[in-house]
């Protein structure tokens, strides 16, 4: 502790490397640690690059999801866990200002070819479905806290802090469990989706 009683820049280091020792133990508890410590600099660092509030928020949740699924990959020899935050946080920020940039350079004659109505293909109608009986299954083996914190998101509507608020936890722990969540989904997708075929790319020959 330095003379004030502020813990020292080396102190919040070594709180933070051993955090992430129980992250990768499956702590949630930890990863919310982390956020509460650091997500307002990575806050102001994405909203210094994508200029938007709400996209700032979206960067901030993707870094932190990133973290999660990349946690056994961190070394303390490496660096520090907030330089590797805030260099998450700006690669991601700057791909997304990226991506905007280049969808405000579509022209109004390209807008103009785009078909006034959606064009329904029977093949990618069948893709859809099989696709929502994959999520509804996912969902369905993930533990119930995170399970219930991403339904509550996306089918109530309600923001984080709202769900921490009725729920009465941590607002870094609801953003863990919605993490652990979403990677979870991500690898229990990858594998029904693909034995289908879906998002392979690939054609008959």
């Amino acid at each position: 502790m330095t003379a004030g009683g502020r813990q020292s820049r080396a102190e919040r280091d070594a709180l933070d490397a051993r955090a992430m020792r129980r992250v990768c133990d499956g702590d949630d508890d930890a990863i919310a640690e982390i956020y509460d410590r650091h997500a307002s600099v990575a806050y102001g660092l994405a909203l210094k690059i994508v200029r938007d509030a709400l996209e700032a928020e979206d960067v901030v949740h993707d870094a932190f999801v990133a973290i999660v699924e990349r946690a056994d990959q961190y070394r303390a020899e490496r660096g520090t866990v907030v330089a590797w935050l805030v260099t998450t946080v700006r690669n991601l920020a700057l791909d997304r200002a990226r991506r905007r940039t280049r969808r405000a350079q579509i022209t109004d004659e390209e807008l103009r070819h785009e078909p006034i109505e959606p064009v329904v293909d029977p093949e990618s109608s069948s893709v859809l479905d099989l696709e929502r009986r994959a999520v509804r299954a996912a969902l369905g083996g993930l533990p119930a806290a995170q399970r219930a914190t991403l339904e509550t998101a996306f089918f109530e509507g309600l923001s984080y802090p709202e769900i921490a608020e009725r729920d009465g936890v941590p607002l870094g722990t609801v953003k863990s469990r919605a993490a652990r969540a979403l990677s979870a989904l991500r690898v229990a997708l990858e594998g029904p989706l693909e034995m289908q075929g879906v998002g392979s790319g690939g054609e008959d020959e």
